[in-house]
């Protein structure tokens, strides 16, 4: 059965809202109704982009400011940064995300967490030669065991398991990597994921290990990273450089 647009978009919200931890804040919006409004400091982010780029870009943002108010902190822009990040606003971090139908922000404060990730994707099998590209030789050994009818839609959730720790880790490191520099392993009883380093990244050394939620909701993948800035939250171990 097809879900509305706006059925798919409120399960994927009670769906982030379900696997982010109560300090962070989750908005969810629809990249394919009309242009939202643009901040004038975000704007030459978008300044060449096709239509389609304008929309995401528009309904992300948008999504950010409504998980700002969700935090009680006033709306504010978010800019591009040279690397293509989100500069996010004094005393917040953050991560947004979208796929063809739906755009999703996560947004905390930055007493509260280091940095956050989290990455959207279709709930729809990932081609075979996505998968030899972005699977260890032991994930896809893993897959082989996994249901001929669920490998791909499996692969589907390592590849966005894998985004989520990419975008949590880079405000961090500043680290581009590949994607036989992670190991993911999923939980099948439950929505939780590891991440192992299979190599050094910047000051994260090869062997760390972070943890992830990753489920499925309203037709989506959902793959959520928090990296806390306090004992004893999730995380909070993990290596910090010099540029974080």
């Amino acid at each position: 059965m097809t879900l509305s647009s706006n059925q798919h978009l409120v399960a994927l919200k009670s769906l982030a809202q379900g696997m982010a931890p109560p300090e962070a804040a989750v908005a969810v919006t629809d990249p394919t109704r009309g242009v939202a409004v643009v901040w004038p400091q975000e704007a030459p982010a978008i300044a060449h982009a096709i239509p389609k780029r304008r929309r995401e870009f528009a309904a992300g943002r948008q999504a950010a400011r409504m998980a700002m108010l969700d935090l009680g902190h006033p709306e504010q822009a978010v800019p591009k940064r040279p690397d293509r990040a989100p500069h996010w606003p004094k005393g917040l971090t953050g991560s947004i995300s979208h796929d063809a139908t739906s755009c999703v922000a996560l947004v905390g404060a930055n007493t509260r967490f280091r940095a956050l990730g989290v990455d959207v994707e279709p709930d729809a099998p990932l081609h075979d030669d996505l998968t030899a590209a972005i699977c260890l030789p032991q994930e896809r050994d893993w897959l082989t065991n996994t249901p001929a009818a669920q490998r791909a839609l499996m692969a589907r959730r390592l590849f966005c398991a894998k985004e989520a720790v990419y975008k949590a880790q880079y405000p961090l490191t500043g680290m581009l990597f590949g994607f036989d520099a992670i190991e993911i392993t999923l939980n099948l009883h439950s929505t939780g994921f590891t991440a192992r380093f299979m190599q050094t990244v910047g000051e994260v050394p090869e062997g760390t290990v972070l943890s992830g939620q990753c489920a499925t909701g309203g037709g989506h993948v959902l793959a959520l990273v928090t990296l806390g800035a306090q004992a004893g939250m999730e995380n909070a171990n993990f290596p910090v450089c010099a540029t974080g």
